[in-house]
């Protein structure tokens, strides 16, 4: 295996999209209400942003590692009851913990590089940056180990690190401020990729429970989590038609909302399989990138009607 397969394979990059929807999204939010848009803070803030996403996910394996999690999950697979998503390089040793550790350091070197930089132009960047990094390394390391301690505390966390804080990062480093429409914009996006998070769970929720990782799933039940999944869908929906309506979003963005259906459907046809999860998982995945995209061109069309 080449060593730029290795790195993307190891560092999950297939989740970048997820950074990368509210970052363009922010910037362009701002562009539209005539800031003027800087593809030189964009690039730092984008690069910063993944660099910071990548670093985040090696620290998640090393501490699911760490503690027992993945290996648990190995352990049952041969019984088709979880799914093995997390550290499978440390399982088999084809990349040490060493390893792992260093490359974690440089994605967030490179991120806190972004940051310093950016903070020339907009002295409260290293600010997002930094609430970020804390998110990240909480939800897995102790004291607090938020997506161990669980009943939503990580979806929470995922919330706000993967929607509130690039949006509204990206938003401020384009116009210099923080509005409460920046921040209103942010909340279905962070929402949707919140939902990937949480389904991401039920692949896998049976060796968290064995290792005492009490995520949704594990406190709800696999029932109970699925209705929670069905609501946590339908305020995604909400919050799109709102912010169309408000408008912070131009009114025909609330097309969005209709992404999250497949999703809904495919959960009232649910069943314990594993192949069911992992079909739901990426449906829900698309749709969040097609949620984005929609947003994406809605912003493109008003920024250019107004030009």
């Amino acid at each position: 295996m080449n060593r730029l397969r290795l790195f993307l394979l190891v560092t999950r990059a297939r989740t970048l999209p997820v950074m990368v929807s509210p970052v363009v999204i922010g910037a362009l939010l701002a562009w539209q209400q005539n800031y003027r848009f800087s593809w030189g803070l964009f690039a730092l803030t984008l690069v910063g942003a993944l660099a910071a996403h990548l670093g985040a996910n090696v620290l998640n394996d090393v501490f699911d590692f760490g503690s027992g999690v993945d290996q648990a999950a190995y352990e049952i697979t041969t019984q088709g009851q979880t799914v093995v998503t997390g550290s499978r390089f440390l399982l088999n040793n084809q990349v040490s913990m060493t390893s792992y550790r260093w490359l974690a350091l440089v994605c967030f070197a490179v991120a806190l590089l972004c940051g310093v930089l950016l903070t020339i132009f907009r002295p409260l960047a290293l600010a997002f940056g930094a609430a970020g990094f804390l998110l990240a390394f909480f939800y897995v390391a102790p004291p607090l180990r938020l997506a161990y301690i669980g009943r939503g505390l990580g979806e929470l966390d995922i919330l706000i690190s993967f929607g509130i804080l690039p949006l509204v990062g990206s938003y401020y480093v384009q116009s210099g401020t923080v509005t409460w429409t920046s921040i209103l914009a942010s909340l279905p996006i962070g929402l949707y990729t919140m939902a990937v998070l949480y389904f991401h769970h039920f692949l896998h929720w049976r060796s968290d429970k064995t290792a005492g990782k009490i995520t949704p799933v594990v406190a709800l039940g696999e029932r109970g989590a699925r209705i929670a999944g069905s609501l946590i869908l339908l305020l995604i929906a909400l919050g799109f038609i709102a912010d169309a309506f408000l408008p912070v979003y131009p009114w025909y963005s609330i097309i969005a909302a209709l992404t999250v259906l497949p999703t809904q459907l495919r959960l009232q046809r649910a069943t314990s399989d594993l192949k069911f999860y992992q079909q739901l998982m990426a449906t829900n995945f698309n749709g969040d990138l097609q949620a984005a995209l929609l947003l994406t061109l809605a912003l493109l069309i008003r920024g250019f009607a107004h030009i």
